[in-house]
């Protein structure tokens, strides 16, 4: 493979990087001398040879705003364009099909705040529903996820206002949930305290436990996750892990709700309930 490199600007480093983001492909390297034909074989390689290694470094002269291009570059774009065109068509159709899930999951959310409530929507998806049925106290939201086993799974959150004015609405909401994330601020003696009390609630309504739909139903137990937000703490260690043990509940420690590790959470607490599903 020949090497070539050029000289970007800060600017076309800034372009450049948003675009590989999007694409998911790492940026840690990308610096004012850059290997365009080394990156476009990478990218090629990483995409299977669905777009040759010329026909991306065409693009990424685009987005660092190289120009003009030449005749052989223009045809690569051309030849581009026209494959995106013939499976533009199948692509549109598998979108209907192809995010059909197999399970769906109920995973009750409490103890977030207002402002972690309202950045939620911002990384989920809101379900499509008429206004009159839009539920007080509750922030409707689902994520579609990939099992291990490559099955799809439906997540759907119910994430319970903590507000007071609602307290008495939030045993209703727990009917149906296969799991549940409970979550306190560190540096928030009262967060932590209401743990206790969602967990009884919980109890008090599910028993802690679901019954599997289908032809051979089982009673499974709901998991639960208990994060911790926040970098500091007022909260001694020796009481937080006490609790884990008192209510039976995975702990995940995160800096605050924009961690990529809250996502993840809500996948282990999916496998965990599809683990429960096989056993």
């Amino acid at each position: 493979m020949n090497s070539k490199n050029i000289f970007l600007s800060e600017k076309q480093i800034d372009d450049l990087k948003k675009f590989l983001k999007k694409i998911q492909f790492p940026t840690e390297k990308i610096s004012k001398e850059f290997n365009i034909k080394e990156v476009s074989f990478q990218i090629s390689e990483l995409y299977e040879k669905t777009i040759s290694p010329g026909q991306v470094e065409v693009v990424i002269r685009r987005i660092i705003g190289e120009t003009p291009l030449s005749t052989k570059e223009r045809s690569q774009l051309y030849d581009l364009r026209k494959k995106i065109q013939r499976y533009e068509k199948f692509l549109i159709s598998f979108r209907e099909w192809g995010i059909k899930y197999d399970y769906q999951l109920k995973i009750i959310i409490l103890g977030l705040t207002e402002e972690q409530s309202d950045y939620l929507p911002s990384v989920f998806n809101k379900p499509q529903m008429a206004p009159e049925r839009d539920i007080i106290g509750v922030n409707l939201l689902t994520k579609l996820t990939e099992n291990y086993d490559k099955t799809l799974t439906r997540l759907q959150i119910w994430d319970v206002t903590r507000q007071k004015r609602f307290a008495f609405l939030r045993p209703q909401f727990y009917r149906g949930a296969t799991a549940a994330i409970l979550v306190f601020n560190k540096e928030n003696r009262e967060s932590f305290d209401m743990i206790k009390r969602y967990y009884n609630e919980l109890k008090e309504v599910t028993g802690l436990k679901f019954k599997t739909k289908g032809r051979f139903r089982k009673e499974i137990s709901i998991p639960i996750a208990l994060i911790a937000m926040g970098n500091n703490t007022v909260i001694p260690y020796k009481e937080i892990l006490s609790l884990t043990k008192e209510i039976g509940a995975l702990y995940f420690e995160i800096g605050n709700i924009e961690d990529e590790r809250f996502q993840e959470t809500l996948d282990v607490i999916a496998t965990t309930v599809l683990v429960k599903f096989q056993e």
